[in-house]
């Protein structure tokens, strides 16, 4: 018993001391009493003490009901001292407004006594103003009593310096005054005031008037008259005093340049001039101490003679006939004497504008005030220019004299183009107006009369029996070396003229048909270039022609006749080569060069007589060696062999491609008919009569056989149409049955490229190898092709070309009927073609060139139909006669 008795206390004790945290567990929201008691009686042994726990408890609940008590009661005496707080700040709360209201009062008492005040000092600022004023007045006023009887008096006594030194102050005080006109007397006193000095003035004027005689001489006492014109100064009196003396000194000038007088001609000119030179002279020494300075007696002299002398000019070149070198000289003095005016009163332009120099004040310049009157008579200086060049060029036509060899151009174009410059110098100091942009005019049509009359007649003309060709090629290089020359000096021309000439006539000034005919020259050149090579050609190319080529036997090498070409060629391209200053004239002559001697050497094949199908083969070789020269020309003379541009190399292939189209026809026997007809086809698809024609004459045939092969032509032409229409049908019925099946497209391959089945009736004709009843003798078997192929070889699309002399073998599209019979292509045992040697190999390249083929691989319907819409247009086109 004793033991839990312990056990007990020390579990109050162990409560006391963590009271806290137990007053904290019994205040917590999530009190549980189960917990609680847990925790006093852990155990069974623990229950022993349940007096003791509920003691403990009871103590613990009266220490809890005595602490409520005790903030009972402090919150009473908080809550009473707060009230007491409430009212004595309401006290002190209407205390400070009464105060405030006392202070508010007194303020407007203060505000009334300072508004009083400051009225009674405005209404004295106000007296004190007006007093000052009214004082003013009357001094002012008093002045000009006074000033006026001085002016009279200075008037009588003609004082003319105390007078112009009394007129501003006087006109100061009248200005003061014009508030109070309405006042009688100060409205006399001004009227009396303006009267004097009109008075002043008019007597001023007479007595500068009485100081120059008739003649203008002075005769009166030059510091009198100065004091005279300071009293004029700012009136009429002073325009009058200026128009009296202008007129008095250039009346001599109007007598002595009268119109009609030698003296007033343009070719003395100079005189007129001369003569203000002596008339300013003359007023620097004896007449500028009369003037004041400020007036600018001699620059307005200047300015009436300027007038006065751009009027006489106008009149005499309106009346007479102009000479062009008067003209010229007559303007070029006009411009130094404008320029010597503007030096000789300090007028210099700044910022656009011209002022003068000294003050900055604005100022009118000399420049064009006597010059402007030879403006409208400009096209004779023009005119004069223009025939001035026209009979340089045709000097330069009739005498194209030495060349300079250090230039590498005609010597002409040289001192012409100085000519331009002098000429376009002196224009620059004439005018920068309409003249120059006619002069540009000149230019340019001097520049294309130039380039027609002289650089292209100047080209050689070279055939087979010229003595020195190859001098002959240096000159037509020389040629377009010099139109390539003006060309870049006709550029550099119109910009410097665009830069001086002024900023409205710009658009006026352009030498674009210049350079056209200045290009057109250069073409021509290079034309006659390679005119040259082809008369040095010529000889081989002739005994190409007149050799027996149905006789030839066996195939050999390379013929007599390429190796003069090659040797030709490589001479004359060494020339075009160092003596061509622009390397894009030198591409423009090899690619000109390889399409000239194509088509020659094409004429000269299609002027034979007859060939046999060996001469055939040895002609495809030279046509091998002859491509092997071209693609070296090039590279003749240069210092690196970077083999042909690209661009070439297609000219080339073009070119020898279409001669080895036409021997490979000749190659075909003639009998069969539909076997020629068929390699015919093959290797020209657009199948033309005159080409047929050509191949036939060629191979012997005689005239009258000709309809016979020309009717087998056109049932072979009928026959692929229907075929191609056959399978533009099935094609559009494959689309159909793909797109209705299923969803994702599929198209069955073409007939025409489908491996054949001998037994369908559906396949085209020239893939079972049947004949229609309608054309007997058109078709042949699969087999039949394949051996004539096997036999003379494949074509390519360069072969595909239109036979005729000179122009008419124009390379032709490679259409789709030459696609679809691509696959029977064979290797050609000649070894001079390109096409395809293995049955692989030729798979491919029509997978590369067929458009339907490329369709099927993509999968794509609207591509097909695309290609089905120009096939039927094709086919339309195929159908006109």
């Amino acid at each position: 018993m004793g033991d839990n008795l312990a056990k007990a206390e020390a579990a109050y004790r162990r409560e006391e001391s963590s009271g806290a945290s137990a007053a904290g567990h019994l205040d917590s929201t999530g009190f549980s009493m189960a917990k609680h008691i847990d925790r006093l009686f852990p155990d069974a042994s623990s229950l022993d003490n349940v007096d003791v726990a509920a003691a403990n408890t009871g103590h613990r609940l009266q220490a809890v009901k005595q602490e409520i008590r005790r903030q009972l009661r402090a919150q009473s005496d908080s809550h009473q001292q707060q009230t007491q707080s409430i009212e004595a700040t309401k006290a002190a709360i209407g205390e400070l407004y009464t105060r405030i209201s006392e202070m508010k009062a007194k303020a407007q008492t203060s505000e009334r006594m300072v508004f009083d005040i400051t009225q009674d000092i405005k209404a004295l600022d106000f007296a004190k103003r007006n007093l000052s004023q009214a004082t003013a007045t009357m001094r002012r006023l008093q002045l000009l009593v006074s000033g006026v009887g001085q002016l009279r008096q200075f008037k009588e006594q003609k004082r003319y310096g105390e007078a112009a030194r009394l007129l501003p102050a006087i006109a100061g005080l009248r200005e003061g005054f014009a508030e109070h006109m309405g006042v009688r007397a100060i409205a006399r006193l001004d009227d009396e005031a303006a009267g004097l000095q009109r008075s002043l003035g008019s007597m001023a004027f007479q007595e500068v008037q009485r100081g120059f005689d008739a003649q203008g001489l002075l005769v009166g006492d030059a510091e009198l008259m100065h004091a005279a014109c300071l009293c004029c100064a700012g009136s009429e009196e002073q325009a009058r005093v200026k128009d009296l003396y202008c007129e008095l000194q250039l009346r001599a000038y109007v007598a002595i340049f009268q119109l009609g007088d030698d003296v007033s001609q343009l070719e003395n000119v100079s005189r007129r001039y001369a003569w203000l030179r002596r008339i300013l002279r003359n007023y620097a020494e004896e007449h500028a101490p009369a003037f004041p300075d400020a007036w600018r007696m001699g620059e307005e002299l200047s300015r009436r003679f300027a007038h006065s002398t751009r009027d006489h000019l106008g009149e005499t070149m309106a009346t007479r006939d102009i000479d062009v070198g008067h003209l010229t000289a007559a303007l070029a003095d006009t411009l130094a004497f404008e320029a010597q005016c503007d030096k000789k009163f300090g007028i210099v332009r700044r910022n656009g504008a011209a002022v003068y120099e000294s003050s900055g004040a604005p100022a009118a310049s000399f420049v064009g005030s006597v010059s402007c009157a030879f403006e409208p008579y400009m096209a004779v200086f023009i005119s004069g220019e223009q025939a001035k060049f026209e009979a340089l060029v045709r000097r330069f036509r009739s005498e194209p004299g030495d060349d300079d060899p250090s230039l590498n151009v005609l010597a002409s174009s040289t001192d012409l183009l100085y000519q331009f410059r002098e000429s376009l110098r002196q224009c620059a100091a004439l005018s920068t107006g309409q003249a120059m942009a006619d002069l540009a005019q000149v230019f340019a049509q001097s520049l294309s009369s130039y380039a027609r009359s002289v650089l292209v007649h100047v080209l050689p003309r070279i055939s087979s029996t010229t003595a020195a060709p190859l001098d002959a090629l240096r000159r037509a290089c020389l040629v377009a070396n010099t139109a390539d020359y003006c060309a870049s000096a006709a550029a550099q021309l119109e910009q410097k003229i665009i830069e001086k000439v002024d900023g409205t006539l710009r658009e006026q000034v352009t030498f674009a048909a210049s350079r056209d005919a200045l290009l057109g020259a250069i073409n021509s050149s290079i034309g006659a270039l390679v005119g040259g090579v082809d008369a040095m050609c010529a000889p081989a190319l002739a005994a190409l022609t007149d050799a027996p080529w149905h006789d030839v036997q066996t195939v050999g090498d390379q013929s007599e006749y390429v190796l003069l070409i090659a040797s030709a060629i490589e001479a004359a391209t060494s020339v075009a080569r160092v003596s061509l200053s622009g390397p894009r004239y030198f591409r423009s002559y090899c690619d000109k060069l390889a399409s000239r001697i194509s088509e020659r050497y094409m004429t000269a094949i299609v002027q034979c007589q007859r060939i046999s199908e060996i001469g055939a083969e040895q002609l495809l070789l030279d046509a091998q060696a002859l491509k092997s020269v071209l693609l070296r020309v090039p590279s003749i003379g240069a210092d690196d062999d970077a083999g042909p541009p690209p661009t070439y190399a297609r000219i080339v292939a073009q070119g020898v491609g279409r001669i080895e189209a036409l021997l490979k026809a000749i190659l075909v026997p003639t009998d069969p008919a539909d076997a020629l007809v068929g390699r015919f086809l093959l290797l020209f698809p657009a199948a033309p009569r005159d080409v047929f024609r050509h191949v036939l004459s060629l191979k012997g045939v005689k005239p009258t056989d000709h309809p016979a092969y020309l009717r087998v032509l056109q049932a072979h032409q009928r026959q692929t149409q229907l075929e191609k229409q056959d399978h533009l049908e099935k094609q559009d019925q494959a689309d159909k049955q793909s797109q209705t099946t299923s969803d994702v497209p599929v198209v069955a391959a073409p007939t025409a490229y489908a491996t054949p089945d001998p037994r369908s009736s559906s396949m085209p004709a020239h893939v079972t190898g049947r004949a229609p009843a309608s054309a007997p003798l058109v078709s042949r078997t699969n087999a039949a092709r394949a051996k004539e192929h096997s036999r003379f070889g494949s074509t390519t699309n360069e072969h595909s070309a239109q036979l005729s002399p000179e122009t008419h073998y124009a390379g032709q599209s490679q259409t789709t009927a030459q696609r679809d019979s691509t696959y029977l292509n064979m290797p050609d045992p000649l070894g001079i073609t390109s096409g395809p040697s293995t049955m692989s190999e030729q798979t491919s390249d029509i997978d590369a060139q067929s458009p339907v083929l490329a369709s099927l691989a993509a999968n794509a319907t609207a591509t097909r139909t695309k290609i089905n819409e120009n096939l039927r247009k094709f086919m339309s086109t195929m159908r006109r006669p």
